[in-house]
């Protein structure tokens, strides 16, 4: 567990899931008094048991979102999200018409991999650069986000262009909806933007960089929760105030 963490110790979801995990299969009074292979056993079973939740959890996640999906909207997405691309899906597999609005996602271009997935499934999609999100978000009618992690306050930590899209959306009036796992929810609360650690590789913009000219090394930001409207999560449809309240629960 400890080398997971330790693959990748700036990612959210990694040391938070690897949290939950470790408390989910410990936390049984049985271990006391049981002999060792006995114990052994029951830390298995649990183990399989937590996974099982965890890959139910975006299935039950696209479920939910269903509602707050309608026919003709346009949706305008960032990044690649395993849960964002099921919720889509799952609309698309329910018949719904819609369109989606997907972000380059530079520099890594995860928004590319995203349309081409959603392609695939005939789902009417535009490749827009990162910079065209004002540009375009009159035709939008709602933001759809998966999250890196959520945090104490309600914000999450996603990939870099996150927050300036919640704060191009709420500008215009527009919801942003976020799509999490609950073992993404992180005992963290940051303060601001510089709380965020550097990204574990190096930025690559394809360019050479002269030796002279400073690059930025985080790769994520932090959206406060004023700016989101609802979290669809496996544990319900939550509102960013009672992020904390649930937070409270998972980690008993």
């Amino acid at each position: 567990m400890f080398t997971f963490q330790a693959w990748d110790a700036t990612s959210i979801s990694l040391t938070a899931g690897c949290d939950l995990f470790m408390r989910y299969v410990t936390r049984t009074s049985a271990l006391e008094y049981e002999d060792f292979n006995s114990a052994r056993y029951r830390l298995i079973e649990r183990a399989e048991k937590f996974g099982e939740i965890s890959y139910k959890a975006r299935r039950i996640i696209a479920m939910l979102s269903q509602d707050f999906i309608f026919d003709g909207c346009t949706i305008l997405v960032h990044g690649f999200s395993r849960v964002v691309l099921e919720v889509l899906k799952t609309a698309a597999e329910n018949k719904k018409h819609f369109r989606v609005f997907c972000t380059e996602g530079r520099p890594d271009r995860t928004g590319l991999r995203l349309s081409n997935e959603l392609a695939k499934l005939d789902v009417p999609v535009k490749l827009l650069i990162d910079s065209a999100v004002a540009y375009t978000m009159d035709e939008v009618d709602m933001v759809l986000v998966g999250a890196d992690g959520v945090v104490e306050s309600g914000g999450i930590i996603n990939m870099m262009g996150t927050y300036q899209i919640a704060l191009v959306s709420h500008s215009m009036n527009k919801p942003v909806y976020v799509a999490a796992e609950s073992y993404k929810f992180a005992r963290l609360y940051p303060l601001d933007q510089k709380d965020m650690g550097p990204a574990l590789r190096t930025i690559d913009f394809g360019v050479p960089i002269p030796s002279k000219v400073e690059v930025e090394k985080s790769a994520r930001d932090y959206t406060p929760p004023q700016y989101l409207t609802l979290l669809f999560t496996d544990l319900g449809v939550l509102t960013p105030s009672v992020v904390s309240d649930e937070l409270i629960q998972l980690y008993l």
